[in-house]
């Protein structure tokens, strides 16, 4: 019997997709807001760059901070409130409510993962 849970355990195990790496749910997250926004060719290539500005000053930061996680949570803090007003300057005001929809349910979805609610990705 125990040998049947194991393999059933071990099936189901392989029929999951592979775990995404954080690049990669951050990209995908990127890419459902652009989608969301519905952006202008230009409102993409500016959203772009300020997402990629913000991405390498994250790296930096991480970087830096060596163990000091509280600074490194600051700094984090920091740039995301500088690129989140980048971004809102490059919106329609109809998009800025999305954005700020989107980042609301964002927040509610790590809350409920803090929470040991599990993984929902905010839709």
């Amino acid at each position: 019997m125990v040998l049947g849970l194991f393999l059933v355990g071990g099936l189901n195990a392989q029929d999951q997709p592979p775990q995404q790496s954080f690049q990669q749910r951050a990209q995908q997250r990127i890419d459902e807001l652009k989608k969301e926004l519905v952006l202008t060719k230009d409102q993409t290539t500016k959203f772009d760059a300020i997402y990629k500005e913000s991405s390498e000053k994250m790296a930096k930061a991480r970087e830096a901070a060596g163990e000091d996680r509280e600074g490194m949570r600051a700094k984090m803090t920091e740039i995301n409130k500088d690129r989140d007003a980048k971004i809102e300057k490059i919106l329609t005001p109809d998009q800025v409510k999305k954005f700020k929809d989107y980042q609301a349910k964002q927040q509610a979805a790590r809350q409920n993962m803090q929470r040991g609610g599990g993984g929902g990705g905010g839709r």
